[in-house]
């Protein structure tokens, strides 16, 4: 005898093209994020926050992101929709089939998701696989479970005459670190958000960002900024010179970020792509760190 599956739960939803002052879900990616939206909206690309609810339960948002190429409206929707934990991939997918159809615009729709399978489409970019450190562990746990060379060359870092500094990032005395790393950028040739994107940051959110600097004999040697939204973090820039690299700061300032982040109740710290192609070294201090691998969906195109 055939028994039909249980029909899935009726989902609405919600458009709000203005005054996007929804909290940020747990494990919000920084792409999702109410300040990515808000810094990329000073920048000129307008948003759309949509809220997919079954009977009254918020069960997920997305934060997409609209601009216009040539004649064309594009509405980008990257690490999207953040869901309620606990959903089943089924009503993931019902819901984020549902968005363009009930947008209150027309536009050609690139998403992008974190989990389950990708939403019907043109594929357009390959997925990405990301180095996620889990920060709800305690102290002595998240010590162990660095790899060994990470650990020895942090045991290093804390024997040296290094002094460092946590504080938010302020414009009006850091823009000479964030020349460093622009330049340091120029000179290797990779790309990264560009420094607008830090400058409004700090302006629209000037608590949310973590600033950590090491110092040998008064001079900076190297220094890491991080954002944070919600109960995440990202690693955002980072500077180093010789002397830096000689006394691996990096290892120190990222170990001591992660444990400030802890305390102040971060869950998650986000430290960005892999690709072991272009970038093995930098792969390995990433996941030398404890941090997971998390593959990421790919990007789909749809009308």
């Amino acid at each position: 005898m055939f028994v039909s599956p249980l029909p899935l739960p009726a989902i609405r939803t919600t458009f709000a093209l203005k005054g996007m002052c929804a909290p940020d879900l747990p494990g919000t990616a920084l792409q999702q994020s109410g300040t990515y939206a808000a810094v990329l909206a000073r920048l000129g690309c307008k948003a759309a926050l949509a809220q997919m609810r079954s009977g009254d339960l918020l069960i997920g948002q997305a934060r997409i992101h609209l601009r216009r190429v040539g004649p064309l409206r594009i509405a980008w929707m990257p690490r999207g929709p953040v869901w309620l934990p606990g959903l089943t991939a089924d009503l993931r997918v019902k819901a984020t089939r549902g968005l363009p159809r009930d947008a209150p615009f027309r536009a050609i729709w690139a998403l992008s998701h974190d989990t389950g399978p990708p939403p019907p489409g043109l594929r357009v970019a390959r997925g990405a696989d990301m180095a996620e450190l889990d920060l709800r562990a305690p102290e002595s746990a998240r010590r162990a479970a660095l790899h060994g060379k990470w650990r020895n060359r942090l045991a290093r870092a804390e024997t040296e005459d290094l002094i460092l500094t946590q504080r938010p990032l302020d414009l009006s005395c850091d823009a000479p670190l964030l020349h460093r790393e622009a330049a340091q950028r120029h000179a290797r040739g990779y790309t990264g958000l560009p420094p607008k994107f830090t400058e409004a940051w700090a302006d629209i959110a000037p608590d949310d960002s973590l600033l950590s600097i090491a110092y040998h004999a008064g001079v900076p040697v190297a220094f890491m900024l991080m954002l944070t939204h919600g109960d995440v973090a990202t690693y955002h820039i980072g500077w180093t010179g010789a002397r830096g690299r000689y006394l691996s700061a990096h290892n120190l300032l990222l170990w001591r970020a992660s444990c400030a982040l802890a305390r102040a109740g971060v869950a998650r710290l986000d430290l960005g792509k892999l690709n072991p192609t272009r970038t093995p070294g930098l792969d390995r201090f990433k996941l030398g760190t404890g941090a997971a691998r998390r593959s990421l969906g790919p990007t789909m195109l749809r009308l």
